[in-house]
């Protein structure tokens, strides 16, 4: 059997203000997906069965994510502006296509970003990391079929 296993080569990183106008983040060399985590609360109580501690779900947090990107002035005035922002800025990524599919799965958030500059050996390229501070939900969307 063929593996449908995708690279992340192809995929885009995009930004917004509010929600409708996205514009690509420059240079980026990642994806931004952020991982969801569930807090699980104790709920031990006199009466659990056989001395078992037994937990209930709680909230759950996407994290803080890192955007490994390289430097330009265009992308870092960006990353300035958005980090300025009262609001969290809305992120999408949308993955390459896998086989069979038409369009490839799309993961939209929103989160405060941090931009870092990297400072490099004096041969190496200037990077520049965007971490993002998530706030709410994270949604997927699959790909449309071919």
């Amino acid at each position: 059997m063929a593996s449908r296993q995708i690279t992340a080569y192809g995929a885009k990183v995009e930004r917004s203000t509010d929600g409708d106008a996205y514009t690509p983040i420059p240079e980026c060399k990642g994806i931004a997906v952020p991982s969801v985590e569930t807090d699980y609360l104790e709920a031990t109580s006199l009466d659990s069965p056989n001395g078992f501690k037994e937990y209930i779900k709680g909230l759950k947090d996407a994290g803080t994510i890192s955007l490994p990107c390289g430097y330009t002035a265009e992308g870092y005035e960006q990353q300035l502006a958005d980090q300025a922002a009262r609001d969290p800025i809305f992120y999408r990524t949308t993955l390459a296509p896998a086989p069979g599919q038409a369009t490839g799965d799309v993961f939209t958030f929103r989160g405060f970003p941090t931009p870092q500059i990297e400072g490099n050996d004096v041969g190496a390229i200037v990077g520049m990391t965007i971490s993002i501070r998530t706030t709410g939900d994270v949604a997927w969307t699959k790909g449309g079929a071919a």
